[in-house]
């Protein structure tokens, strides 16, 4: 019995890409994705804990299980409504980032992949705090270096792809942790 279990394990892998259909051609494509996630993040000692979106538009080539791209976000964070009004403060960041990303198609077949991928970019943020009982706003504005991570499901078609995953960003300055689930697009030329 357990030789056969070991036997079956052993052949997953062959019946997993016997019906894999990858093309040996470079395809490009262009993506776009959005996500929503909650940011812990902190600016000047101010707590700008709140919802944060995403959107990505990016540019890549694919081929067989590789794809690499361009990739350009933008993430947005408000303070929250409830502290806002008790603090008498407002605060907002804006981040745009450019990140190369390259991705690997870990399991792959002719309409379903799951992928992996990694990122490195230059980060582009501001930030405004507004004391409106003092009636005085604070800004910084800089570049850092943003780091990421990305896994998901591919549900691709003959010219496009729905990716459905979890992005991990790091930046330097601001100190933030992000995990950003998502949803996207890809349309193959």
């Amino acid at each position: 019995m357990k030789k056969l279990c070991v036997l079956a394990l052993c052949a997953l892998p062959t019946v997993t890409f016997a019906g894999t259909s990858l093309d040996d051609d470079l395809r490009f494509y262009l993506r776009a994705d959005a996500g929503l996630t909650y940011s812990d993040l902190k600016v000047d000692d101010y707590d700008l804990g709140g919802f944060q979106g995403m959107f990505n538009f990016a540019a890549g080539g694919q081929k067989n299980r590789w794809r690499a791209e361009l990739n350009y976000q933008e993430r947005a964070t408000v303070s929250e409504l409830f502290s806002s009004l008790l603090t008498q403060t407002m605060a907002s960041m804006e981040q745009h980032a450019i990140i190369i990303n390259g991705y690997y198609d870990l399991f792959s077949s002719k309409y379903f992949a799951w992928y992996f991928g990694a990122g490195a970019g230059l980060n582009n943020y501001e930030s405004v705090i507004t004391y409106q009982n003092l009636g005085t706003e604070v800004s910084e504005e800089g570049f850092s270096a943003i780091l990421g991570a990305y896994t998901g499901l591919s549900l691709n078609f003959e010219h496009v792809g729905i990716d459905l995953g979890v992005d991990y960003y790091y930046t330097y300055k601001p100190n933030q942790n992000t995990l950003v689930p998502k949803i996207g697009l890809r349309i193959i030329f």
